[in-house]
């Protein structure tokens, strides 16, 4: 067994914070626990951290009301709180009914439900940041869900550290560390059991494809994190090229609609092309969610015929309309 596994993390998990300014003095940090190794993890690793770099933490916990342990969890994650006077909250939903509900799997009603409780306890905190527990067999599993389900270069490249205001400080750490790190400090984490049912993409992901895939050749995750990395080179020089010619393509915007001029972008690279649609739909719909590389060809199509009142238009998404030569609105 190694080491002072918890000495080494504590060392990457700094290393992480300060090389990528995930968390500035002051700071106040929610972290998501779920009670499990990861999360758990991160919870003492950032106690550990806080006082060194100057930031403090608070503690979010979601009961998804699916497992009967879930209660059991709840009070492991209070009591390891309580006992270092780390501020927690809690909320317990039924997302079996709720995914029902809305007409969504039970996986994205629960993700959905746990995002919203973290931003609403980062705002009642007025902390500035959330820290989840994605590590890097995450990013690994993520990588291969996109490219399974078919994604462009941004697919390809994972995760970052960060993501708006949430930071995730163990993200170049393996499973199997984080599994010693547990045990080196004995935090007896909560394991959930539903983690190893093949109910889920993710799942079958992590327990059947990967480990496969790793017999194969066991530098697998390695080099699917060396391929990430170079991707994201090659990705952020595009998305910064992308920046500066998307500066010049909005003209008007409100809460209804945006205006943008199109000739802007139209004789640009295909791959540039796309980008800027796909962005002009995000800042009007917030997310990409059901948008598909098709839909961006066809409004692609739309622009470049260039006809008045001509429009396109997806579902209850949103509508794109020619309002008259290389000037569009979206609503």
């Amino acid at each position: 067994m190694k080491k002072n596994m918890d000495n080494n993390i504590i060392k990457i998990v700094k290393k992480n914070i300060i090389d990528n300014n995930l968390i500035q003095k002051q700071d106040k940090v929610v972290v998501a626990v779920s009670g499990g190794p990861d999360s758990m993890c991160l919870l003492d690793s950032l106690y550990r951290l806080k006082d060194e770099l100057e930031f403090s933490i608070s503690v979010a916990h979601v009961n998804h009301g699916i497992r009967k342990e879930s209660d059991d969890e709840k009070i492991y994650v209070e009591e390891f709180c309580k006992a270092r006077n780390v501020p927690f909250h809690y909320l317990k939903v039924n997302v079996p009914e709720l995914a029902k509900e809305q007409k969504i799997s039970e996986e994205t009603c629960g993700r959905k439900i746990r995002y919203e409780f973290f931003e609403k306890v980062r705002k009642e905190e007025n902390a500035q940041k959330i820290a989840v527990a994605h590590n890097l067999n995450d990013n690994v599993e993520t990588i291969m869900l996109n490219l399974i389900r078919g994604c462009g270069v941004k697919g390809l490249t994972g995760m970052d550290f960060t993501f708006g205001n949430i930071i995730r400080p163990l993200l170049t750490i393996e499973k199997k560390d984080i599994l010693v790190y547990n045990k080196e400090l004995e935090l007896n984490p909560c394991f959930d059991r539903t983690n190893e049912e093949e109910v889920y993409l993710r799942n079958k992901v992590r327990l059947r494809l990967i480990p496969y895939l790793q017999q194969l050749n066991p530098n697998f995750n390695a080099n699917i994190c060396r391929m990430r990395n170079i991707l994201k080179q090659d990705n952020d020089f595009i998305e910064e090229y992308t920046d500066n010619i998307f500066k010049n393509v909005i003209i008007s915007e409100d809460d209804n609609k945006i205006v943008f001029n199109f000739s802007a972008f139209m004789n640009e690279h295909e791959s540039i092309k796309n980008r800027i649609i796909r962005r002009i739909i995000q800042k009007r719909t917030s997310n990409l969610e059901g948008i598909e590389s098709i839909h961006v060809q066809d409004i692609a199509r739309l622009l470049e015929k260039n006809i008045k009142g001509k429009k396109y238009i997806i579902g209850n998404k949103f509508t794109i309309e020619i309002l008259k030569k290389n000037i569009a609105v979206i609503y």
